[in-house]
């Protein structure tokens, strides 16, 4: 795991920032939405949303931490010359980790956010019906 994290190259630290502000928006948000006297606000959906936008954001910061990754790849192919194949694909599975990483984050980002946004909607649903 720790090759997979270095190999990632310096892409890794704002992808890194980006888990660590979604869990800190999963915890704020399940924190507001969990609560005993939880409401269905605006500023709780505001937050709530937060999760999936940093989701998005590491989709995109691993995509272009890959194009990177193969620009700089195919550099050092143009300089070497000659090079085998094995070499290439072994440098484009390495550009690749980027992209795969910032998938997963957004995979999981979605899924939190789908459940916590469901019981935003549940809340929501109450408060109208009380009404």
């Amino acid at each position: 795991m720790t090759s997979f994290w270095l190999d990632m190259g310096f892409i890794r630290y704002p992808l890194g920032l980006s888990v660590l502000i979604i869990g800190a928006l999963t915890i704020y948000s399940a924190v507001r939405l969990f609560e005993a006297e939880a409401e269905a606000d605006s500023v709780t959906k505001t937050w709530l949303d937060g999760i999936l936008f940093w989701g998005g954001f590491s989709l995109v910061t691993g995509v272009l931490g890959t194009l990177v990754g193969i620009v700089v790849a195919a550099q050092s192919i143009e300089a070497a010359g000659t090079v085998s194949t094995s070499l290439v694909w072994g440098g484009v599975k390495v550009a690749l980790y980027s992209s795969v990483f910032g998938i997963l984050v957004l995979a999981m980002s979605a899924l939190v956010w789908f459940g916590l946004q469901l019981r935003w909607r549940f809340l929501r649903a109450e408060e109208i019906e009380s009404v």
